[in-house]
């Protein structure tokens, strides 16, 4: 019998931290719990793990009452995460396993390793074993008995393969095994055999002495904690011991990797005569002081690493042994400065050490052993400190060391003689040099003295010239007359590149001259940029921010793009992170009440636009003024055009939402999360809904907006309800009714009361759901508006279609159709035609039932409804049964769709499915 192969595309890393990747990119798999699930399933891929086991597994004792829930709601956001690899997690009756090939997964190999080095025995069969794994603590953070579990089984495992290979290894090999079983120790005080494979080993070196202290602190430890003396076979190893003193012969040099990590040299480099010798000559080993380092210093985007790197280049040749560069990230503001361990741990893996000893002096002294006797360059590149170098230094004269650092580093001047070249900015001839081979020496050359006063205007800086240049180079119809010209009036220009205790200051300096070029209102506009809290917007958002008409909104943004301030893309624009930062620091110059102003504008716009998909009211009846904006909404033609939006624009509602809220603008925070109701009714995402959900409702209680309140209850029943957790969406429902009881609340409590009905027939509770919904409908009928006749109709429907009670069902659906239709409610409609085609399916008359499944499908396709035309589908796979071919084809589509939106009917498709004839 053939047997399916899994594809590659799903690997696991589970021997340091838990890493997932998908097709080559690395995912997040969401919080410690919904981690701890995935580990589980990992850790025991390709077997079927109950519910029941995964919440042991998962909560250990203490498990909560919302532990089921939650553990839905875990494996929904991983198959969310997993994207393109969901269908590894297969979830079937007797509960969730994880489809991954031995061969992606570290710890299956890291196993299969181990037991072939336990056959074999050998130093090569442990030397292998050990390749998988790191020095770092395994699976950290992951909660659960069941990693804990695992966690000490493969400590335990790595163990033991480290000392199966410190027994096997030669003495050549000797001061890295040392180095690895003394970062061992702590963890494992009372391990004999470890302690006894290291005393061997440094015996075995000639440092007897360490061997001897090391029994000594084992049985010490022993006899402290747990009152015993060490075994015979340790008393063993140290009577050996002393009565064989003998040094060792020193171990080999490490081995021949000959690195080679220089960045490419700058075509741009430019000048820098004098500093260039003075480095090459520093480099000279009969010119040089015995301890060769040089400093490179000055400020942020002054050529440091140019000259550096240009240097090394031109000394690899002297420096056989290999050139190392190391970037230590010493004032980058989007990554934390590396830290002497992790610097080590890079240099040890980069010259070819395969197991790093987990300690910072250890690192360090093996560092030096490999540096030994070597002619090596090294370059230190952005160093925060002396303290962050002084470790990386070799103990010998035979390397040399470059370092570059925006700080002097005195430390490293004094107690290592290190010379220091300081780098200023560049002649005059030397910028414009830089300047023609950026821009071209024919544009340079028309326009001669423009290019010598931008020269100026920059500082000299190679950095802001270069940033100049990509202006004039990238802009249609910008000279360099023409950026001259915007950068006369520059108050501030690049003084603030001076100011060496802002770890931005470079970017900054070349922001603040783009930033004084502006006029007051585009100075105003990029101010209020800094006031919006998502990475994008359009002219109409930008319109409602800036408090302008569309026309000068769009005139305002070419201004910022233009200075390259803004970036464009199609009909958006976007800010680098680093431009959103200076733009939000600006912003604070800004009154406390114009920023509010501002902010209750573009709120305001949103929620204008997002209220014209539907007649849904948006007024006083729920507690808070109507929005009005002067900027024109999005106009809406159909759902689908609605839904698609809104998935553009999502990370910047949900942000607005959540700063509305910070911000006390709570009215605007849960209106806004109020009118997105059609938007997560069509697409699913009931997780992320419950989170917005639970900032609107804070917001609506700091408000106290009864009202509000009780409408957010009716949106989270129905997203727990999607969730599969009807109990929580009943207690929703009644709570959000317990607030309605004012006699202009009847619209409200129309639609909890149909909520409530459809969420008791969910549950089966099929005589619990007609009072409710019969309320409704007489409540709606008593108003006489076609959108809540049309959605009390569709809830008896419904519930009528359920029971099998057909005629009934049709005398609900029929008029709930009219009704749908005059109040143009797609999503009504649709979940209508679905009820009245079953019901006509019910009653023998196929062919209508099978044109009303059909027009429920086109009329979900066209508005993006994937629950709707899943449930269209799986009625017309259900018609088309007589043909297996057919109807298995239907329902794997609606499969597909409910799978997609994690829906609770995809287990009645997959059994519809198996019920099929082979």
């Amino acid at each position: 019998m053939a047997t399916c192969s899994i594809d590659s595309r799903l690997r696991v890393s589970a021997l340091g931290p838990l890493r997932v990747f998908v097709d080559g990119a690395e995912i997040d798999l969401g919080p410690p719990k919904q981690r701890a699930v995935f580990a589980v399933l990992a850790l025991c891929a390709g077997e079927t793990v109950s519910r029941e086991q995964l919440v042991d597994r998962v909560w250990g004792e203490s498990v909560p009452s919302t532990a089921a829930g939650s553990l839905h709601t875990y494996l929904s956001g991983l198959r969310r995460a997993l994207g393109p690899a969901q269908d590894r997690l297969v979830s079937t009756r007797g509960g969730y396993s994880l489809l991954l090939q031995p061969q992606m997964f570290d710890v299956t190999h890291a196993e299969d390793l181990g037991a072939r080095a336990r056959e074999n025995g050998t130093l090569e069969a442990y030397e292998n074993a050990l390749t998988p794994w790191t020095t770092e603590t395994i699976l950290p953070g992951i909660p659960g008995p069941f990693a804990a579990q695992a966690r000490d089984r493969l400590t335990g495992l790595r163990l033991h393969m480290l000392i199966g290979h410190a027994e096997r290894a030669r003495s050549d090999m000797l001061p890295e095994v040392i180095g690895r079983l003394l970062a061992e120790v702590p963890a494992h005080p009372f391990d004999e055999r470890l302690r006894g494979v290291l005393m061997k080993a440094l015996h075995r070196t000639g440092r007897t002495a360490e061997a001897v202290a090391q029994f000594e602190e084992l049985r010490r430890a022993l006899a402290s904690e747990l009152g015993i003396s060490p075994s015979p076979a340790s008393q063993e190893i140290y009577a050996t011991i002393l009565a064989d003193d003998r040094p060792s012969a020193r171990p080999r040099a490490h081995g021949d990797l000959r690195p080679a990590q220089l960045p490419h040299d700058n075509d741009a480099f430019v000048g820098r005569a004098a500093e260039l010798l003075i480095l090459l000559r520093s480099a000279a080993r009969e010119t040089a002081p015995r301890r060769r380092i040089v400093m490179i210093s000055g400020v942020g985007g002054i050529g440091k690493t140019t000259l550096a790197v240009r240097g090394g280049h031109m000394l690899r040749d002297s420096h056989p042994d290999g050139q190392v560069y190391i970037n230590l990230r010493g004032f980058d503001p989007s990554y934390a400065a590396l830290t002497p361990e992790a610097a080590l741990h890079q240099l040890l893996t980069s010259a070819g050490v395969r197991h790093v000893p987990s300690g910072r002096e250890q690192r360090a002294a093996l560092w030096r052993s490999v540096l030994a006797d070597k002619r090596m360059l090294l370059i230190f590149d952005n160093a925060a400190s002396t303290d962050q170098v002084e470790d990386l230094l070799p103990g010998g004269d035979t390397c040399f060391v470059i370092v570059t650092s925006r700080n002097r580093l005195s430390g490293l001047a004094i107690r290592h003689a290190a010379r220091r070249i300081p780098l200023g900015a560049l002649s005059d001839e030397e910028s414009l040099t830089l300047l023609t081979s950026l821009i071209g020496a024919d544009r340079v050359r028309i326009e001669s003295p423009s290019a010598r006063r931008l020269t100026a205007l920059c500082d000299r800086s190679p950095l802001a010239l270069q940033i100049a240049a990509e202006q004039v180079v990238s802009t249609t119809g910008v000279g360099i007359a023409d950026l001259v010209t915007e950068l006369e009036d520059v108050q501030h220009r690049l003084d603030t590149l001076q100011m060496s205790d802002d770890p931005l200051f470079s970017v900054r300096g070349v922001l603040s001259w783009s930033f004084a070029a502006l006029d007051d209102d585009a100075a105003a506009a990029f101010r209020r940029l800094g006031i919006f809290p998502g990475p994008s917007l359009t002219r109409r958002t930008a319109a409602a921010l800036f408090g302008v008409d569309m026309q000068r909104a769009a005139t305002l943004l070419d201004t910022l793009c233009a200075l390259c301030l803004m970036e464009r893309d199609g009909d958006r624009f976007t800010l680098h992170d680093l431009v959103r930062a200076y733009a939000a620091e600006l912003s604070g110059e800004l009154p406390p009440g114009e920023r509010a102003e501002a902010l209750a504008r573009v709120l305001s716009w949103y929620r204008v636009s997002l209220s014209t998909i539907a007649d849904r009211p948006v007024g006083r009846s729920m507690g808070i003024e109507p929005p009005q904006s002067d900027v024109p909404p999005v106009l809406f033609h159909s759902q689908s055009d609605f839904v698609r939006w809104c998935g553009i624009e999502w990370q910047n509602i949900t942000a607005l939402i959540r700063r509305a809220s910070r911000n006390g603008q709570y009215g605007p925070a849960w209106h806004l999360t109020f009118v997105l109701f059609d938007y997560f009714y069509t697409t699913g995402r009931p997780v992320e809904w419950l989170e917005l959900l639970q900032v609107a409702m804070r917001a609506a209680e700091a408000a106290g907006h009864r009202v509000g309140r009780a409408i957010l209850f009716n949106h989270s029943s129905v997203a727990h309800s999607r969730l599969g957790n009807n109990d929580t969406a009943v207690f929703h429902l009644r709570r959000g009714l317990e607030l309605l009881v004012e006699p202009g609340d009847w619209q409200h409590r129309i639609s909890l009361l149909g909520n409530l009905a459809s969420t008791l027939r969910e549950a089966k509770r099929y005589d619990a759901a007609r009072p409710p919904a019969r309320e409704a409908l007489e409540l709606a009928s008593r108003e006489g508006v076609d959108y809540y006749l049309a959605a009390t109709y569709d809830v008896l429907c419904e519930l009528e279609a359920e029971t099998g009670r057909w005629d009934e069902a049709l005398r609900q659906g029929l008029p709930g159709l009219m009704h749908a239709r005059r109040s143009q409610s797609q999503i009504i409609e649709t979940n209508l035609l679905i009820n009245v085609g079953l019901a006509r399916f019910g009653l023998g008359r196929h062919a209508e039932a099978e044109m009303t499944f059909g027009e429920a499908l086109r009329i979900s396709a066209e508005a993006g409804d994937r629950y709707h035309e899943g449930l269209a589908l799986f009625g017309l796979a259900r018609m088309g049964a007589g043909n297996a071919v057919v109807a298995a084809g239907l329902a794997r589509r609606a499969l597909a769709r409910f799978e997609e939106l994690d829906a609770e009917d995809a287990a009645d498709v997959r059994a519809f499915l198996a019920g099929l004839p082979s």
